[in-house]
């Protein structure tokens, strides 16, 4: 079922954004009343210049536009270029997916968020832009592929429910590798301290 990916990974997000942040913070209720929207309006449509596109795909663009206008210019360009990269290889996958399936051997959504995930680690260091440049690259490829399909007279849905689904596993596995950095991080400093307390005792 499509976008059934999408509102279970939302709905666990929604959760602790809204039972587990800190109560006194304004990104809490910011975040929990954004990703409730998102849910609503997830499975309507409007036509745009002979194109269909899902009210959830303009509504991602707000927190993209939020979070490029506090970018300087050199960020900003390198952000860019990182996002074209994903798009270019959103549009690959799903031209490959589309004339030559032959070569899925794993569900489509999960190799395609599996190759967004390794992008994303491979282009940004920083562990927020990786979401954003991912959320970026994927709304253009989306529009890219839209694009080129409608050379060929086939129908296409932009940032339907399954891009849905493929964004939102693609961010769940990004938060999940973040937080393994995390992890790792944290014991490699409290390691580094033991060894530090023992050679002074020594």
């Amino acid at each position: 079922m499509e976008g059934l990916t999408f509102y279970w990974i939302s709905w666990f997000f929604w959760i602790i954004t809204t039972f587990f942040m800190k109560k006194n913070g304004q990104s809490r209720f910011m975040l929990s009343l954004f990703l409730l929207l998102l849910i609503i309006v997830s499975p309507y449509t409007v036509t745009v210049i002979n194109f269909d596109l899902s009210i959830a795909g303009l509504f991602l663009c707000i927190p993209l536009g939020y979070f490029c206008s506090s970018l300087d210019w050199k960020k900003m360009i390198y952000f860019f270029i990182c996002s074209f990269i994903i798009m270019l290889a959103y549009v690959c996958f799903h031209l490959f997916s589309l004339f030559d399936p032959v070569w899925l051997i794993f569900p489509r959504n999960w190799m395609l968020a599996a190759i967004l995930l390794i992008m994303s680690l491979v282009l940004q260091e920083k562990k927020i832009y990786r979401m954003y440049i991912v959320l970026l690259g994927a709304i253009q490829g989306e529009f890219l592929y839209a694009l080129i399909l409608s050379k060929y007279s086939f129908p296409h849905v932009i940032a339907s429910l399954t891009f849905l689904d493929v964004l939102s596993l693609s961010i769940m596995l990004i938060v999940l590798w973040n937080g393994i950095e995390l992890l790792a991080s944290f014991y490699e400093r409290h390691f580094n301290q033991l060894e530090r307390e023992k050679q002074k005792l020594s």
